[in-house]
């Protein structure tokens, strides 16, 4: 019986190690492509409420377009290229979120080796499939007759990787041939996918581009058009934080290091506005990637973000996704400042509930207890626009957990 556990053990490893396996390798280069994340996603439960019966304000990860679709507030689900500006991190990272609730729903966040998988396939374009370099896009390109048309001195030519991106003065289109990162506006994206609006389909004869050559010219726009995997963005190998007692660790690994200067460590307390509070001192160049550590030690009640801001000696830098720890609150926390606050201006509402609600509405009283406007409230910190509320004294309200209203009373200012 123990040699039949012992051995399922092994296989359960050895079956996880594999879905979590970067599938994907250009010269050496690892990535991770759709179906890994695919999989990662599963493996956290996320289809047991994004891959039921259509709902068209749920999103869904059941193809890859809904993945890279925009959510029901409009925001991006996927920025390629850019993981801490995609809802998707926004969602998962732990902390309030801008749309909706935090994910999964429920449940503790899920893991950082999970997180980080998800963070690096944005980071290098969130491709459908696995990358190509631009020997191999230009083999495409050659395979679909394109030499026919663009030889010519004043035409686009893709002979070379620079000239990719010079645009001929004879073009009627606007916009530019390739935008790094940014295949949906990219006149060559758009021109072998028939969505351009100007010009003609490419290529004007024989068939059209097949859908699989299409997307794999659209993974490689959006990954940054690198000419070789050496051009690819570099990932980190890990980033987490966690509470130790007064204080709070950062710890990081690089994959590898190219003339790296250092880290900056930024700290924000509403996940918006970030300060510089600390330096570390890189390797600078190594292929074996490094291990760093960060002391943070001004906590306080309520949530911490922090990201890293990661530097080259040509001063060029990069931002990592953001990690975020809660220091728990015995009690509720609700304030707002300034107080006084001038009309048409911003004011500060700092909330932090002792359950686990991650939003709360609050309502803005006239002193004879008539509605003039209510807002939403994130556990946290939230800036609310007083514009349009005429000057005089107000009481702002909302329900703690145990179903009491707590009431303070703000005055609002003319000019």
């Amino acid at each position: 019986m123990k040699l039949t556990s012992h051995i399922s053990t092994i296989i359960l490893l050895f079956l996880a190690k594999m879905v979590f396996a970067q599938s994907c390798d250009i010269n050496g280069k690892k990535h991770y492509n759709y179906e890994d994340v695919k999989s990662i996603l599963d493996k956290n439960k996320c289809n047991s409420c994004h891959n039921t019966a259509p709902n068209p304000n749920l999103w869904s990860y059941n193809t890859y377009d809904s993945f890279i679709s925009s959510s029901y507030c409009s925001q991006p689900i996927i920025v390629h290229g850019q993981p801490n500006q995609s809802l998707l991190i926004d969602k998962l990272n732990g902390g309030p979120t801008s749309c909706g609730n935090a994910m999964p729903l429920g449940s503790q966040k899920i893991s950082n080796a999970d997180l980080i998988a998800l963070e690096a396939w944005i980071e290098v374009g969130a491709p459908e499939y696995c990358l190509s370099e631009f020997d191999q896009i230009k083999t495409i390109l050659n395979k679909n007759n394109c030499t026919s048309c663009h030889t010519a001195n004043d035409s686009w030519s893709f002979d070379t990787y620079s000239s990719l991106f010079v645009k001929p003065q004879s073009s009627v289109c606007e916009g530019q041939e390739i935008i790094k990162y940014d295949a949906k506006n990219s006149l060559l994206y758009q021109k072998i996918s028939n969505t351009a609006s100007c010009g003609l389909r490419m290529p004007i004869e024989g068939n059209p581009v097949s859908d699989f050559d299409v997307d794999k010219i659209r993974d490689w726009i959006n990954a940054g058009a690198p000419e070789s995997a050496k051009a690819l963005p570099v990932s980190l190998a890990d980033f987490r934080t966690e509470i130790e007692g007064e204080k709070i660790l950062l710890q990081w690994q690089t994959a590898s290091e190219l003339n790296t200067s250092h880290f900056d460590i930024e700290f924000s307390r509403d996940g918006i506005h970030f300060e510089h509070v600390g330096k570390i001192k890189a390797e600078g160049n190594t292929q074996m990637g490094k291990s760093y550590a960060y002391f943070f030690d001004a906590i306080d009640v309520g949530y911490h973000y922090f990201r890293l801001k990661i530097l080259d000696f040509d001063d060029k830098f990069a931002y990592s996704a953001i990690r975020v720890e809660k220091i728990e609150n015995t009690s509720e926390i609700f304030s707002i400042m300034p107080n006084p606050v001038y009309k048409n201006s911003v004011c500060t509402v700092e909330w932090y509930p002792v359950d686990d609600r991650e939003k709360v509405k609050l309502l803005l009283l006239n002193i004879n207890g008539q509605l003039k406007n209510e807002f939403l409230l994130n556990g946290g910190i939230n800036t609310l626009d007083f514009s349009g509320i005429q000057p005089g004294v107000y009481y702002v309200s909302i329900e703690d957990y145990y179903t009491v209203r707590k009431i303070k009373k703000i005055v609002i200012l003319d000019f």
